[in-house]
Formats: C-alpha cells, sequence, structure tokens
C-alpha cells in the first residue's frame, strides 16, 4: 500500500511539472516573438465585448486582412491552414499572397483559409483566398475597458491599428494603437480631456 502512494505522489508530480513545463514554455516563446519578431500593422474595427470568464477585451476585426490572392502554381484543395505573405506598405502593411506551403524564409503568418471560399476573378487568372488571422481578441486592464469602448464607439475619424509582431510564421498582438498612441494611453487622454 505503501508503494502504490509513493508511485502515485511521483505520477501526480510529474503530471504537475509537465503541465508547469507547458505553460512555461508557451510564454517564453510569446516573449520570443515579442522580442524578436518583426513588427506589422493593420487596421481594425474593434468593438468591446465581455467575457465574463477572462474578462474585458476588445474584439478584432481586420479590415484590410480577409483576402488575398493565392500563390502562383499553388491550388487549393480542402486546405484548412495556409501561410499569408507579408509586405509592409507606405501606411499600413498588407499580405500579399497566401501560399499552403510553409516558407522557409521572410515574413508571414500562419492563417486560417476559410472553406469554399476561393474564387477566380474576373480580371485575373489568379485566385482569391479568403481567410481569418489567428487573433480576433486583445484584453484590457478591467477599468480602462468600458472608457476604450466609449471612446472608440464616438470616435470620428480615428483610425485604431494593431501591431503585430512575427517570428517564424507565429505572431503576437504587442498593442492596440490610436495614431501613434497606444490605445490604453489615448483613453487616458481622452478620459482626462472630457469634462467629469
Amino acid at each position: 500500500m505503501k508503494n502504490y502512494k509513493l508511485i502515485l505522489g511521483i505520477v501526480f508530480g510529474a503530471l504537475c511539472l509537465v503541465q508547469i513545463g507547458v505553460v512555461l514554455f508557451q510564454i517564453m516563446s510569446y516573449e520570443k516573438i515579442l522580442k524578436e519578431g518583426e513588427s506589422f500593422y493593420f487596421k481594425v474595427l474593434p468593438l468591446d465585448p465581455y467575457d465574463p470568464f477572462r474578462g474585458r477585451y476588445v474584439t478584432l476585426r481586420f479590415e484590410n486582412a480577409t483576402k488575398a490572392p493565392m500563390a502562383q502554381g499553388q491550388s487549393k484543395e480542402n486546405q484548412s491552414l495556409g501561410y499569408a505573405i507579408l509586405e509592409h506598405q507606405e501606411k499600413l502593411d498588407s499580405v500579399k499572397e497566401i501560399t499552403f506551403i510553409k516558407p522557409q524564409i521572410g515574413n508571414f503568418l500562419e492563417v486560417n483559409v476559410k472553406n469554399n471560399k476561393l474564387r477566380n476573378t474576373q480580371n485575373n487568372t489568379s485566385s482569391m483566398v479568403y481567410f481569418s488571422l489567428p487573433y480576433d481578441r486583445f484584453y484590457m486592464r478591467e477599468d480602462i475597458a468600458p472608457k476604450a469602448e466609449k471612446v472608440l464607439r464616438v470616435r470620428s475619424g480615428v483610425e485604431v491599428k494593431a501591431k503585430l509582431k512575427v517570428l517564424n510564421g507565429k505572431g503576437v498582438i504587442e498593442e492596440l494603437l490610436v495614431g501613434e498612441i497606444p490605445l490604453s494611453e489615448y483613453v487616458l487622454l481622452e478620459a482626462s480631456k472630457s469634462p467629469q
């Protein structure tokens, strides 16, 4: 009986260590992307819902990152995973094309390809691929999120963009920006301007 409890304790301890190791690995990989990744900016159309289990967040819909041409010489046959080739533009960055073969070099991001959304364009021989970026939420502090929602709903002419850090096909949202100011700072500036 004592051996059984000892073995059970060892197994339980090993399982706890594995779980902690997995979480630490995820944290380290996100931190590596934030530290070493290249920055890309995409315009977003934010909303501010609430999740009682995870808190306040801004739902992200990317305005200029929902469709792109398929890379030449490739076909989409029931593919649900693709790679968006990213390129820097003068104002906001964009997706140049979608490939279904993982690139070995360059700036690319793993994306979810939407099924049955492959259409031939009439002016071009290439096909458009409809996709979604792997993020749809940006979490904010509980006290700032309602103010951010208010500012974003009444905003006029204010452009909100997501700053993504991308490394080896993986990405992390570093910040939401209003102009060049982080959204959390912009909200506090707007709150200080308006009368209480």
